[in-house]
């Protein structure tokens, strides 16, 4: 996961501490400590995801979990931990 490009967004979420996408997969670590790979994510969705796209209902603003969980989670993209 080293060799990734990293996007480090963890100063602007209070969930996610980094993401990447690389080929077909998209890469998240959590604040937790936690890592994931989800598979077959178009580039597209990963854009997305760090424009912000979603508002966050708690917070009432951009959120990137909140875009996480929508185009990603709930779309249902095979994922796997790996950390």
């Amino acid at each position: 996961m080293n060799n990734l490009d990293w996007q480090e967004i963890g100063f602007d979420s209070s969930n996610i501490e980094r993401i990447a996408h690389s080929g077909d997969d998209l890469f998240v670590e959590f604040k937790n400590g936690s890592g994931y790979k989800y598979s077959n994510v178009p580039f597209e969705i990963f854009q997305r995801i760090m424009n912000k796209e979603c508002y966050s209902k708690s917070e009432g603003k951009p959120s990137y979990g909140s875009t996480l969980d929508k185009l990603v989670k709930k779309a249902g993209y095979h994922y796997e931990p790996y950390k």
